[in-house]
């Protein structure tokens, strides 16, 4: 299988593999900026 064949749309497998590939990286992504979010609130410690 190659980049080429993973957007050709005309099998079912070919779309339920884009869809899977979509819904990973949508989850990554929303969890790396709920991390960034949550780093940038914290307070630093005063020494």
């Amino acid at each position: 299988m190659t980049w080429h064949s993973l957007f050709d749309l005309s099998t079912m497998e070919h779309r339920h593999l884009l869809i899977a590939y979509i819904a990973v990286w949508t989850v990554q992504i929303g969890y790396l900026g709920w991390i960034t979010f949550q780093w940038r609130r914290t307070k630093k410690p005063r020494d």
